[in-house]
């Protein structure tokens, strides 16, 4: 069986593509296929993708006529999937040589479902530390979901990941929503009997204009959309744990208070008018909970000055 499908989804990235097909064709690692689905673009990335494709038969297109949610378009990439295990890259972003050779290995080596490198990100001319670390580390998925949710060594993106294919085709990425991955990666995690992660720097996350996630480092891009599906992917989260994983499930509670808490202050201070009606609805939910959230011993002194200053007082 072929070991390897590593699946890209492209829309309007001629200026970037290029770059990310190059970095997979010279992988120190050979045996995968590259899935790249090119989600309707109306620029010239259709007609590079046809270059590379009659260079390389690794390489499988699925075109799709017009643009599809990531998550339906993700989950016709693993449906074509022939690979026993998965990765993922973002058409805007690079990989060192050994990407996959590395994350297999950690794999191969620690008999695992899931394995994980460390990443980093910048402008192109810039790199600074996303989840770098020296240990590698081995736990099963609970562990695994624990450091996710303290936001340690594990983030909710797909990349820099490989996966057993089973476990990805369990549970098939969300189709009506943005954040596809905040919704299905703790579901991944969980399914693992064992996930292995070594900090090394392998991923390269390109930060610019156009990054569809650009919101998560610029308040003002937030809106009413955007908070909404998070808060459902958190509620989501917390059910499934709650269910699933019980022992972490207090854990998981509190980091859905956390970012209730964290809306509203955001909120507040960048004036986002489109999501007041929200910002009501998160303070009545906190002052409900507000004396397991304050007395919880992962919660942070920003946090309890926050609850003080907007929900006890009520200051707006």
């Amino acid at each position: 069986m072929l070991m390897i499908s590593v699946i890209m989804l492209t829309y309007n990235r001629a200026t970037f593509v290029k770059n990310m097909i190059e970095d997979i064709l010279s992988q120190s690692y050979s045996d995968f296929e590259f899935i790249i689905i090119d989600n309707g673009s109306s620029d010239n990335t259709r007609e590079i993708l046809k270059h590379y494709r009659e260079k390389e038969c690794r390489i499988k297109i699925i075109a799709m006529n017009e643009p599809h949610s990531i998550g339906y378009a993700r989950n016709r990439g693993v449906e074509a999937a022939r690979g026993e295990y998965i990765a993922f890259v973002d058409d805007d972003d690079r990989v060192k040589i050994d990407y996959l050779e590395f994350l297999f290995n950690l794999i191969n080596e620690n008999k695992a479902d899931i394995s994980i490198s460390g990443c980093t990100e910048g402008d192109g001319t810039s790199r600074k530390p996303q989840c770098l670390f020296d240990e590698k580390i081995v736990t099963d998925g609970t562990g695994a979901v624990k450091f996710l949710l303290k936001r340690d060594k594990i983030r909710a993106g797909m990349s820099p990941k490989l996966y057993k294919r089973e476990i990805l085709q369990k549970y098939p990425f969300e189709e009506n929503c943005r954040n596809e991955d905040v919704h299905t990666q703790y579901k991944y995690l969980l399914e693992a009997d064992k996930v292995v992660m070594h900090g090394l720097d392998k991923y390269y996350y390109l930060r610019h204009g156009s990054n569809i996630s650009g919101f998560t480092s610029d308040a003002n891009q937030w809106n009413k959309e955007i908070m909404t599906d998070y808060l459902r992917a958190y509620r989501n989260r917390t059910e499934y744990i709650e269910k699933k994983a019980p022992s972490i499930a207090s854990l998981s509670r509190y980091c859905e208070w956390s970012f209730w808490i964290s809306m509203v202050d955001k909120i507040t201070k960048h004036d986002l008018k489109d999501c007041l009606n929200i910002k009501n609805d998160l303070v009545s939910k906190l002052n409900s909970v507000k004396e397991e959230f304050l007395s919880h011993p992962e919660i942070k002194d920003f946090e309890k000055k926050w609850m003080e200053a907007y929900v006890i007082n009520g200051n707006n």
